[in-house]
C-alpha cells in the first residue's frame, strides 16, 4: 500500500496564508540567518531531519544559498532568550532572525505569564531591530495546553510590529487531525520527528514565500537527503526507568517505504514498528534463546557496553533491509519488556 504522509502533510501546509507576491522570496541569496529558539529549534539544527537543515535545503534548491546561525537551546522560555539574545543573535550580526518561542513559556510553575511572555518578546523585537536585524515570528506548534493563548500573543506583536509571521499553530492543529496515528508528527508528543519537521520547514518556505513549484523543488531535494528520514527504535524497561536506544540514517524515500510496510503489517505507526524490531534483537540475549536471566541483566555497564554496538549494528541491517525491500516480514510482536 502507498503511503501518502508526505502529499497529506504538504497539502495541510498550503492552507497557511501566502506572502503578497507567491514565488518572491522574503529572504535572498547570501543572507545570514539566525534560528532562535528553544530545544524544537536546537533538534531542527543538530539532527539531520531538523527543519533548519531542511529550509536551508529548500532555499538551496530554488538558488538561494542563506548562512544558518543556530541558537536554540533546549528547555528555554522568552525570558532565557532574552538573557541570550546579545551573546546568541546580536553579536552574530545576522541579516534575519526567526525566533520560536512559547512552547516552554506555558509549562506550569517553570514557565513564564502570558503578560511577561508578550513583554519579553517585544524586547527581542525592539533590541534585534535596534541592531538592523529583521525579525521572522513563528507562532508555536502543538502539544501542550495554553499555547492558543500564546501564540495568540504572537500574532498580535507580528501585527503591532510589522514582522513577518509564519502560523505554525493552526497548521499544526489541522494536520495532527489528519496524520494521527500511523503519521504523527512527534516522537514525544512535543518534538518534532522527520514528519514534524517536514511540515514545519513547508510553512516556514510557503509563508516565506514560495510558490508550489519552487516548494516542489524543496520537497524533491529533501527526498533524498542522507539521514532525513531517521528510524529510531526503543525498548522502555519499566523497572529501570530507563531504555534500550538504536537508529538507523535513512533518506526520507527509505523512510516512506517503511511507513508502508508498517501499515501493512497493521502497526500503529513506524515507531511501533521499530520499537518491536529492537526488542526482538535486544530479547536473542535473554534465556531461554540467550545466555542472560533477564532485561534487566542487560544493564550491567559491561554487559551493555559490549552488546550495545551488535544490537545498534543489527538494528541498522534489519532497518535497511526493509527499506529497500530485500525483507519483507515485519518483526515479531513482543511483549512489553519490564
Amino acid at each position: 500500500m502507498k503511503t501518502l504522509f508526505l502529499p497529506v502533510l504538504l497539502a495541510v501546509a498550503a492552507t497557511a496564508p501566502l506572502p503578497a507576491v507567491a514565488g518572491e522570496l522574503v529572504l535572498k541569496n547570501g543572507d545570514k540567518v539566525a534560528f532562535l529558539g528553544d530545544s524544537i529549534t536546537d533538534l531542527g539544527w543538530s539532527r539531520p531531519h531538523g527543519y533548519v537543515r531542511l529550509v536551508e535545503a529548500g532555499l538551496a534548491a530554488n538558488g538561494v544559498t542563506i548562512t544558518p546561525i543556530p541558537a536554540g537551546v533546549s528547555g528555554n522560555t522568552s525570558t532565557n532568550m532574552l538573557a541570550r539574545l546579545k551573546r546568541d543573535v546580536l553579536d552574530k550580526k545576522p541579516d534575519w532572525v526567526t525566533i520560536s518561542c512559547g512552547m516552554n513559556d506555558v509549562v506550569p510553575v517553570k514557565g513564564v505569564p502570558l503578560d511577561q511572555f508578550r513583554t519579553n518578546m517585544a524586547d527581542m523585537v525592539g533590541q534585534c531591530r535596534s541592531d538592523g536585524i529583521k525579525v521572522i515570528l513563528f507562532t508555536t506548534t502543538t502539544g501542550r495546553q495554553h499555547l492558543d493563548e500564546y501564540s495568540g500573543a504572537l500574532r498580535d506583536l507580528a501585527k503591532a510590529s510589522n514582522c513577518p509571521l509564519v502560523d505554525l499553530h493552526p497548521v499544526f492543529t489541522e494536520a495532527g487531525k489528519h496524520t494521527a496515528p500511523l503519521h504523527p508528527l512527534t516522537y514525544d508528543g512535543v518534538h518534532m520527528n522527520a514528519e514534524g519537521n517536514l511540515l514545519l520547514a513547508s510553512t516556514i518556505l510557503r509563508d516565506l514565500g514560495c510558490d508550489d513549484v519552487q516548494l516542489a523543488k524543496a520537497r524533491e531535494r529533501w527526498l533524498d537527503m542522507p539521514d532525513a528520514g531517521q528510524v529510531e527504535g526503543q525498548v522502555v524497561v519499566k523497572s529501570r526507568r530507563t531504555f534500550f536506544v538504536a537508529k538507523c540514517g535513512l533518506t526520507l524515500r527509505q523512510r516512506e517505504r517503511l511507513i508502508s510496510l508498517a501499515q501493512s503489517a497493521g502497526k500503529t505507526s513506524l515507531t511501533q514498528w521499530a520499537n518491536e524490531l529492537l526488542e526482538s534483537i535486544v530479547k536473542r540475549n535473554v534465556k531461554p534463546e540467550g545466555t542472560y536471566d533477564s532485561v534487566d541483566a542487560l544493564f550491567d555497564p559491561q554487559v551493555r557496553a559490549q552488546l550495545q554496538p551488535v544490537w545498534q549494528k543489527e538494528f541498522e541491517q534489519e532497518v535497511r533491509k526493509a527499506a529497500d525491500g530485500t525483507a519483507s516480514v515485519p518483526p515479531p510482536t513482543t511483549r512489553s519488556a519490564s
